[in-house]
């Protein structure tokens, strides 16, 4: 249990903060107001990360559109993502809710909120959002990905595990699903099961290397 709350606070929730970073150049945040799409990857490209001082400057800007019109969805967005990433989630929900209720069907948005709420430890509201997400886009990678993370933190792991599986079915070279899966059985006192899926993601992504031998050294 040690190992899983160090992990998820140095291994997880960084990688959940580092999707958030993302979304701004993301094809995922674009597309949200336009269509509805979403990104079915569940590790979004890298992209430049913002600044604090680069956030405050589009919160200012969004604010100043929304003025003028209120329902410009693109300037409710910007405002979401910034208010987000300056820790303002209940101002960020806010937004998403707006959105959400102006483009219903958009999984993208759900996916957006979600992620919102798992930065504000708001477990329960994250699932349900990941879960509406993927009502509307049954293959939202990034939707298990981050369901089954905030799973893992209320220490559901069966539940967890049938997420990650569910991605791995999807892509079958998605290293953090193959390392979480692997904490999830290990949690759950299945080493047969755990260090295969540990040694697969330290295959794929080297820092996963750091996971397999803590949980090696400790079982």
């Amino acid at each position: 249990m040690k190992n899983l709350c160090a992990l998820l606070l140095c291994g997880a929730l960084t990688l959940s903060v580092a999707h958030a970073q993302q979304t701004l150049t993301d094809p995922t945040a674009s597309a949200v107001v336009a269509a509805g799409s979403e990104s079915n990857s569940a590790a979004p490209a890298a992209a430049r990360v913002l600044s604090r001082s680069e956030y405050k400057a589009q919160l200012r800007v969004a604010k100043e559109t929304l003025k003028a019109n209120p329902r410009d969805a693109e300037a409710l967005l910007k405002r979401a993502q910034a208010a987000a990433a300056l820790k303002d989630y209940q101002d960020a929900v806010a937004d998403y809710s707006t959105l959400i209720r102006m483009q219903p069907t958009n999984a993208g948005l759900y996916f957006e909120r979600g992620m919102t709420q798992l930065h504000d430890d708001q477990l329960a509201r994250a699932i349900a959002d990941f879960t509406k997400a993927l009502r509307l886009s049954p293959t939202h990678q990034a939707s298990l990905l981050y369901r089954g993370v905030a799973k893992m933190q209320l220490l559901n792991y069966k539940s967890a595990i049938t997420d990650f599986s569910q991605l791995i079915q999807l892509d079958a070279n998605n290293a953090e699903a193959y390392e979480y899966r692997g904490i999830c059985y290990s949690e759950s006192n299945q080493e047969k099961r755990a260090m295969p899926d540990l040694e697969r993601a330290a295959e794929l992504k080297p820092a996963a290397a750091k996971t397999l031998k803590r949980y090696r050294t400790d079982k």
